[in-house]
């Protein structure tokens, strides 16, 4: 081999060396940026989620457990605090300042997250989604009957979405970054860090893959450790282990699934009707959230037990035993006022409400005789009533047996919490829908259980994938003119067109052969198929299931005018680069 060809091909490889060395440090400085940004993001989100929940706890205890406020009156020998009327309808007051102010026109949670993680972008609203998380913290400390979690949530996956669109960041996958925020907020919330990387996975990416579950443990662990190490809050729900017999409780459990199944049902129907109320009754949005906070403010009076995050009262159901009426007024009240408080816009989360209701339901199956005759059942109906329940409003029947296993430190409990957790599960999903969230999502014409794919497709118009390469002709065309077009550009369709390129109708070379007339305009096709430029290929997929033909015109829905055209090839080029897109994120 001569000496140039010797010299030309070690340039070659060389070149092509380097590419791949290129290509191999980019991915090796991608992967670093992306676990030291999920390591920000479990660290500020650890640190945020205990300076709300004390923050919050602290407030509550002070308006509410303060024994020397002014506030209490005697009636009848019982002792009232009247302060909650004053508290609630103050921070709902806050909370209507916010909506007016920034114009808020619906509050940002989970089910935003979710939807942003299954997006090409992952756009989230990061304005709307911290003042939702501010509206939460306000809510919850004035004793609104709402959750935290939720919110937090939402934090989280708003903070990885806003450092994502930072310059100075790598292409690093959106949905992994939001979800290393969610799972920080859900490790840091309950000390659950297991249940918090499940969560990321279970509920907002839907899908397992080495890069996300690494990058999403390593912020789930993180935010664990910050919140041990700072230790300004304690992990909720903690009590020591009851020891209890499988059979003995077997049947209880499975009443507990099916109670726990009806109630959730009540409870996300409740809230879906409620913000349709709100919507009826002709207020400016602005003014919604007084309605709930007067409500809180006048039932707290009587039943305090019901506002904030009623971590005090589940504990109390898990270890001491309370009178059924009592457990009975809880679960009614508690039902209805945060479905109030959601719906109206007293924002927070759904998932210590069902937490709480869960308890309660648990509670009440203990009293019937027949189900809740030994002691030691009292800790795991009510348990097992909190995993159900939860597990059916957040759509993640994994994550509520692993978070069980994390806040009671006992197997046994956790194994035991599955009975009730399938079974209502089960039938919420068969009756309600995957989730509360997915409902949401629904309700805004999004759905989810068709997976990311389905989203994706929805999200690209075919305009992009339109051909401008067609044959036109205009109204005056002969039919042997029309014909010779035909052979010229070897197709058998064409389209009429004006001066201006707006569309006229379609024409088919088997349609004129044979014809002797002067002009062709007359056999333009009578009924054929036309596609918005707008329509997303979802749609074109649907619309061409029973095509039968070469190519179809687009149309500018404005105009009138042609874009181009598509063949089914065209459709099925778009669904593979989909496709193809969607294993290189989930792989």
């Amino acid at each position: 081999m001569p000496m140039q060809e010797i010299v030309t091909q070690f340039e070659k490889n060389r070149y092509f060396i380097n590419i791949m060395f290129n290509k191999q440090i980019l991915i090796i400085k991608t992967n670093i940026i992306l676990l030291a940004t999920a390591a920000f993001v479990g660290l500020v989100v650890s640190l945020v989620a205990q300076l709300f929940i004390l923050s919050a706890k602290n407030l509550y205890e002070f308006f509410y457990q303060n024994s020397d406020n002014i506030f209490v009156m005697k009636i009848y020998n019982i002792d009232i605090n009247i302060s909650s009327i004053f508290i609630c309808t103050t921070a709902s007051l806050i909370v209507c300042l916010i909506i007016k102010l920034y114009n808020i026109d619906r509050w940002h949670g989970p089910a935003d997250t979710i939807y942003a993680a299954h997006q090409r972008k992952g756009t989230l609203d990061t304005k709307k989604g911290f003042l939702s998380t501010i509206a939460a913290f306000i809510s919850i400390s004035g004793g609104a009957s709402v959750g935290i979690y939720g919110p937090l949530v939402h934090f989280g996956g708003t903070l990885g979405a806003f450092l994502r669109k930072r310059k100075h960041m790598f292409s690093i996958p959106h949905d992994i970054i939001i979800g290393s925020g969610v799972a920080a907020a859900i490790s840091a919330g309950f000390d659950a860090p297991l249940a918090g990387i499940l969560f990321a996975h279970e509920v907002v990416l839907r899908h397992f893959s080495m890069k996300a579950i690494t990058s999403i443990a390593f912020s789930s662990v993180i935010a664990s450790v910050v919140a041990n190490q700072v230790g300004l809050v304690e992990a909720p729900f903690r009590f020591e282990e009851v020891f209890f017999d499988y059979i003995s409780a077997l049947p209880g459990l499975l009443v507990v699934g099916l109670g726990s199944a009806l109630i959730a049902f009540s409870f996300m129907n409740s809230v879906l009707i409620s913000g349709k109320l709100a919507k009826r009754i002709g207020f400016k949005s602005y003014y919604n959230p007084i309605i709930p906070g007067v409500l809180c403010g006048v039932v707290g009076c009587f039943i305090p037990e019901v506002l904030g995050l009623g971590i005090s009262p589940v504990l109390d159901m898990i270890t001491s035993t309370n009178i059924l009426m009592f457990i009975v007024l809880l679960l009614i009240f508690k039902l209805f006022l945060t479905s109030m408080c959601l719906g109206f816009g007293l924002f927070g989360g759904v998932f210590s409400p069902s937490l709480f209701l869960g308890a309660t339901v648990g509670a009440i199956i203990f009293h019937i005789p027949v189900l809740g005759t030994a002691p030691e059942l009292q800790a795991i109906f009510v348990v097992g009533g909190m995993a159900a329940l939860s597990s059916s409003v957040i759509g993640a029947p994994i994550t509520a047996v692993v978070l069980i296993l994390e806040l009671t430190s006992s197997y046994k409990f956790a194994i035991a919490s599955i009975f009730p957790i399938v079974i209502s599960s089960l039938i919420t999903y068969l009756t309600f829908g995957s989730s509360f969230f997915d409902k949401q999502l629904s309700i805004r014409g999004i759905i989810m259980n068709f997976g990311r794919e389905h989203i994706m497709l929805s999200q690209q118009t075919i305009k992009k994938y339109a051909n401008d390469n067609y044959l036109s002709f205009s109204t005056d065309t002969t039919v042997n003119e029309a014909i010779k077009k035909f052979k010229k550009h070897t197709v058998t369709e064409g389209y009429f067109l004006d001066r201006d390129k707006l569309y006229l109708g379609k024409l088919r070379l088997v349609d004129i052969i044979g014809r002797h007339d002067i002009n062709c305009f007359k056999y333009k096709e009578k009924d054929h198929i036309t596609i918005s430029d707008k329509a997303n290929i979802n749609e074109v997929i649907e619309v061409l299931t029973n095509f039968v033909g070469e190519s179809v015109p687009v149309i500018n829905k404005d105009s009138g005018a042609i874009v181009g055209v598509i063949s089914e090839n065209d459709v099925l080029k778009s669904y593979n680069q989909i496709s193809s897109e969607i294993r290189s994120i989930e792989k």
